[in-house]
């Protein structure tokens, strides 16, 4: 077993693949009442809750320079998909791959220390991509025009507002140019000025060869980056390949309840 897991290792090193997902299932657990949960901590040898499949033996390979959209309705597994490239939870089964300084945009506060300014915090979220101090210097300036907070830009973030901790995240992780960009619905995030910064400023990394991961509800927005696209619904993949099939899969794959229901494909 070890030794089938170098060998993906060394090929996924000799590929072109800057991500690469085998298999991945996440499941979570379920319980009736907090009771249960007590239950479960106190007698492992019995179950006191239901398994939710999140993600259901995912496996996708994204090569650099690609810009991929992730699509599906709410309870898709699309978040749960981000968390685990961002490795802020880890899968039930399955294994990833990862190549280069990967940057985060998702749940807005993450990785923030609160009573830090949001200079400060700059430096928090540069250290959670390995970017040395002194490089993270030299972009303070830079993030701080694009962030566009004025005077908070040196107030503790806990007085911010969930808009001004995003155009701050996007600010960090987009000015300080990672190899593989990872945004979860945070380009829709601020007014319509902010919006086409943002919009313009990731068009400019993709062109340049950043690689894209990019979650939205908006099929405009994952026509506009992306060549591919895959669809989840209800933890599992339903399409994976050109964006305009999958915009139209994404459309036909309503969840139950909406009156419209349609598995394409």
């Amino acid at each position: 077993m070890l030794s089938e897991r170098f060998s993906e290792l060394d090929f996924f090193k000799k590929s072109d693949n800057v991500i690469s997902v085998r298999n991945i299932s996440k499941i979570f657990p379920l319980y009736d009442n907090p009771l249960d949960r007590l239950k479960q901590q106190m007698f492992r040898s019995s179950t006191y809750y239901k398994e939710f499949w999140a993600l259901r033996n995912i496996s996708f390979d994204m090569k650099k320079g690609e810009a991929r959209g992730i699509m599906g309705h709410n309870g898709a597994g699309k978040s749960t998909l981000l968390r685990i490239l961002a490795g802020t939870i880890s899968p039930s089964a399955g294994k990833i791959f990862i190549k280069g300084r990967v940057g985060a945009i998702m749940t807005m506060g993450s990785g923030f220390k609160q009573d830090f300014t949001g200079r400060e915090n700059v430096y928090v979220l540069g250290a959670l991509m390995d970017i040395p101090n002194d490089r993270v210097a030299a972009r303070m300036e830079q993030v701080r025009e694009f962030a566009g907070l004025g005077i908070f830009f040196d107030k503790p973030v806990r007085t911010y507002s969930s808009g001004m901790l995003a155009r701050l995240a996007f600010a960090v992780y987009t000015n300080m140019e990672p190899d593989i960009l990872i945004v979860d619905e945070a380009i829709n995030v601020g007014d319509a000025d902010f919006k086409r910064k943002c919009l313009e400023h990731v068009s400019v990394l993709v062109e340049k060869g950043m690689s894209l991961l990019l979650v939205s509800h908006s099929p405009l927005i994952v026509e506009q980056f992306c060549r591919t696209a895959t669809v989840f619904r209800k933890g599992e993949i339903v399409f994976d390949g050109d964006v305009k099939t999958a915009v139209a899969v994404y459309n036909n794959n309503r969840p139950s309840g909406s009156g419209k229901e349609h598995v394409a494909f």
